[in-house]
């Protein structure tokens, strides 16, 4: 009875506060779960391994860092560590954490350092804390930024070093242990050294991380390391025949990686003003200042899609339109908006800016806007498939639902080509597809199977329906996913200059799988590589035609990112756009 007794207390000191930590034969089983994830389903892996050095399949030094893992938290760390390398801003490891801890600050890299670019005055008033908007922040807890911006990044990868050192920047007054496993050991109280822009002097205030959600720093043990084997290592779908058709034409950022929630701040003017991650990110509104005789057409509304209106320059009368992502609620009726402000902008201006910077990505919905912007034969993009046995079942069961429920032509003849394709590839045990054209536009007049070209959209007149005047599109480096592949389309179509910053380089749909019974993690892994017309030469990279971390490189360089721009809401920034419009008006036209 004793022995009962003592066996009873020890197990139910699992639900007390402080769990032991996994086994190292679990942490062993989990890692190794979540590289035979990328092992079989990543499909950039032959991409990194050429264009980054980065081998997947060498997990020796990643084991033997997991075996001598000293806590649960530094397991954690490896494994986000083990993803981030390949960076990817579509795939990560997520601990099951809701924990976040918030700094009451926002900041980001300007000038190539880190400024503060907005202040939460409800918790730090400014008689207390006299720091502003623009001041440095150097160190936090005697520790340099610059060094703690490097760890973050080796935690959470991204398609580019610049777009990587964005987010991290962000994520370091407001870290979600999801993605970040050691946020959970942040102090009460951060100690952190500004230096004040007026002035040039280091002041040094005691900040507080307001923190939400529960912590997690072990895991509580599974008795019987065998029992959780049996545990469904992928996710089910119980979707129509059109699920996985939709999943494979995602390429939209990750929603959790956008903070998953709103903060209401007062700021510098008394006001309160919502945000969630970087400013202004899949937002419709500009984050910026447009000219001061610029008229709004749409955007007041919260049922608007995009972001337009006119100004004057020169003489000239200029469109704007910002699309902030390509996944509309309603998509119909968000293609039927953009056409009625086309048609506006076709009678009444005399050349079109269409900013897609800060873009988060979304669906095919982003080829109708394209062909609604291009006025002649549309090339769009392929993507190379990544052949498993799993791909080929659902491809074979999605097919068979679409003829049961006899679908329109169009979805079997999709299915049927990607099921021949990936069964092809996998049966010559090759590790991807040839090329595939991956989307057809959804509100053209007929339906069609997905290619590489698209004719004209013509109007009930026999007209192009698509803006003919001049036009160029910004883009900067958190243009990502289909916002990545937007700027490309308009690019390999020759339709006018990219003018910014090289985009962020997030070239695939994506999937989240379970990586470990134990652990209790997840990861999101890239299924496909997205293919462009041609080669593309990035600085640091070899040529290829695909936009995994090439992005998509300006036609004109100009950077949004910079002291002068956070002070004046982006005054030269705009003065720099409306002088490149004018000059795209004034060049000669090619019939």
């Amino acid at each position: 009875m004793l022995r009962l007794l003592v066996f009873l207390l020890t197990a139910l000191c699992g639900v007390g506060p402080v769990w032991a930590q996994l086994t190292p034969d679990q942490r062993l089983l989990d890692f190794q779960t979540l590289a035979g994830l990328y092992a079989k389903r990543y499909a950039p892996a032959s991409w990194k391994s050429t264009a980054l050095a980065v081998n997947i399949f060498d997990l020796k030094p990643w084991l033997d860092r997991v075996r001598s893992a000293p806590t649960d938290l530094d397991f954690y760390q490896i494994c986000a560590e083990y993803v981030a390398q390949f960076q990817d801003g579509h795939s990560s490891f997520r601990t099951p954490s809701n924990l976040v801890a918030d700094l009451g600050l926002f900041t980001d890299i300007y000038d190539g350092k880190l400024l503060i670019e907005q202040i939460n005055r409800t918790r730090y008033p400014a008689n207390l804390f006299p720091f502003a908007v623009g001041d440095e922040l150097v160190s936090m807890d005697g520790q340099p930024v610059e060094a703690i911006l490097a760890d973050l990044v080796r935690q959470k990868g991204f398609g580019t070093l610049r777009g990587a050192r964005r987010m991290a920047a962000d994520a370091l007054p407001y870290r979600q242990q999801m993605f970040y496993a050691k946020t959970a050991d942040l102090p009460d109280e951060t100690e952190v050294e500004i230096r004040r822009a007026q002035t040039g002097v280091l002041e040094k205030y005691r900040l507080t991380w307001l923190k939400t959600g529960s912590p997690i720093r072990t895991i509580p043990p599974v008795p019987d390391p065998l029992l959780a084997l049996n545990a469904e290592d992928g996710p089910g779908s119980s979707a129509p025949y059109l699920g996985l058709l939709n999943d494979l034409r995602n390429w939209s950022l990750d929603p959790l990686l956008l903070g998953g929630q709103q903060r209401t701040v007062t700021d510098e003017s008394g006001e309160q003003v919502s945000r969630e991650y970087v400013l202004g990110w899949g937002i419709r509104a500009p984050y910026y200042n447009l000219p001061a005789d610029f008229v709004i057409r749409r955007g007041n509304s919260g049922g608007d899609n995009f972001y337009t209106g006119t100004f004057t320059a020169d003489g000239q009368r200029i469109g704007f339109i910002r699309i902030p992502h390509f996944s509309p609620q309603l998509a119909q009726f968000a293609v039927r908006e953009l056409e009625a402000e086309i048609a506006f902008m076709k009678a009444n201006t005399d050349g079109l800016i269409v900013d897609v910077t800060r873009n988060t990505g979304g669906t095919c919905v982003g080829l109708d806007y394209a062909q609604r912007l291009i006025p002649r034969e549309v090339y769009a993009f392929s993507e190379l498939f990544r052949p498993t046995q799993s791909t080929i079942n659902s491809f074979e069961s999605s097919l068979r639902l679409a003829r049961l429920l006899r679908a329109e032509p169009w979805v079997i003849t999709t299915y049927e080509t990607l099921l021949q394709a990936v069964t092809e590839a996998a049966a010559a045990n090759r590790g991807m597809t040839a090329p595939l054209p991956s989307c057809a536009p959804a509100f053209s007049p007929t339906f069609i199977a997905p290619r590489l070209t698209y004719p004209p959209l013509l109007g009930d007149d026999g007209q192009p329906v698509a803006y003919d005047k001049p036009l160029i599109v910004l883009a900067d480096e958190l243009s990502v996913s289909f916002g990545d592949i937007f700027p490309a389309m308009m690019q390999d179509n020759r339709r006018g200059p990219i003018v910014g910053i090289r985009t962020g380089g997030l070239g695939g749909s994506i999937s989240t799988w379970q990586v470990g019974v134990y652990s209790e993690a997840t990861a999101s892994t890239t299924n496909t590589l997205v293919v462009r017309r041609g080669d593309v030469k990035a600085p640091d990279l070899p040529a290829a035609p695909y936009i995994e971390n090439i992005g998509v490189l300006p036609d004109i360089d100009l950077d949004y990112m910079t002291r002068e721009n956070l002070m004046t809401r982006g005054r030269p920034f705009m003065g720099k756009v409306t002088q490149i419009m004018l000059e795209e008006i004034r060049k000669p036209r090619v019939q």
